[in-house]
């Protein structure tokens, strides 16, 4: 547990595992704090060196929070580079799915692999920015504590929101009582997600493998979107999650951290052939 500067602010950030491990950085979801990640972080780090770190302006890292995804992103990677962790896999969920998609389009250089929950390529239609802009003017004047459960219902699947398992109640009780307690000045990070710009063109720009996950609770438009988005990847590959919505990694924390780690894993063998490979072909290049 520590805090690194980065861009001229302090970002809070955790580390498990071996360090001479491949490395998984871990991007938490919107209005949530390292904690969200701890299950995965559990199977994650036995093999893996874990780094999660809180976003600019949310739970422990300090400034005021970011209302650009490339201003935030770039945070990341002067974090990744700070750290000497890339090339790494890269794993996020709402905001810190939509840092991943940039992570990857403009530097898929420190990345081995990006795992996305929750991220679309295409912008916000004009009603949703207005419906979003008035949500949070709305939360920051009266208190997120009467908005919470209706932002967790854009979270959360009906499966989740009505589950009587005491393990699942206590997660969701748990993060809906968290976004009853943020302050009014951390709503604005929600900003830079809604106010986002189409990225459609630049996805064959990535050269990094992708993951895409969704839960078959969350909306149709967005289903639909994750699907256009990995067929316009050039090394994409889409995975359903049953009984899910949105908060992938609160709703089904275990099943997603299997997904992740056999698509990790599947990554981490071709990368060690291809670097097997690539002094053999020096040498036949050399040879000539």
């Amino acid at each position: 547990m520590a805090t690194l500067k980065v861009n001229g602010t302090e970002y809070y950030y955790e580390e498990h595992g071996p360090k001479e491990a491949p490395a998984i950085v871990l991007s938490p979801l919107l209005y949530t704090d390292t904690s969200v990640y701890e299950p995965l972080i559990r199977m994650f780090s036995d093999d893996y060196r874990v780094v999660v770190y809180d976003h600019r302006g949310l739970g422990k890292s300090a400034g005021a929070p970011s209302t650009s995804l490339e201003h935030s992103a770039k945070d990341v990677a002067a974090l990744i580079e700070k750290l000497n962790l890339g090339p790494c896999h890269f794993v996020g969920n709402c905001l810190g799915s939509f840092v991943g998609l940039h992570l990857a389009i403009h530097r898929s250089d420190l990345l081995k692999s990006c795992t996305l929950m929750g991220a679309t390529a295409e912008a916000e239609s004009d009603e949703t920015v207005r419906d979003m802009d008035t949500f949070i003017t709305n939360a920051k004047k009266n208190g997120m504590k009467s908005s919470a459960k209706s932002f967790s219902e854009m979270w959360f699947g009906s499966t989740f929101r009505n589950t009587k398992d005491p393990i699942q109640v206590t997660r969701r009780e748990k993060w809906i009582n968290h976004l009853g307690k943020l302050k009014p000045e951390s709503l604005d990070a929600a900003t830079q997600i809604y106010h986002r710009s189409d990225v459609t063109k630049d996805l064959s720009k990535i050269s990094c493998a992708v993951l895409v996950i969704a839960g078959d609770e969350d909306s149709p438009t967005n289903l639909e979107a994750y699907r256009r988005m990995v067929k316009a990847i050039p090394n994409a590959e889409f995975k359903t999650i049953h009984h899910a919505g949105y908060a992938l990694v609160i709703e089904q924390p275990e099943e997603i951290a299997e997904n992740i780690l056999t698509f990790i894993e599947r990554v981490e063998h071709h990368w060690a052939a291809k670097q097997k490979q690539a002094p053999r072909e020096f040498g036949f290049r050399k040879a000539g």
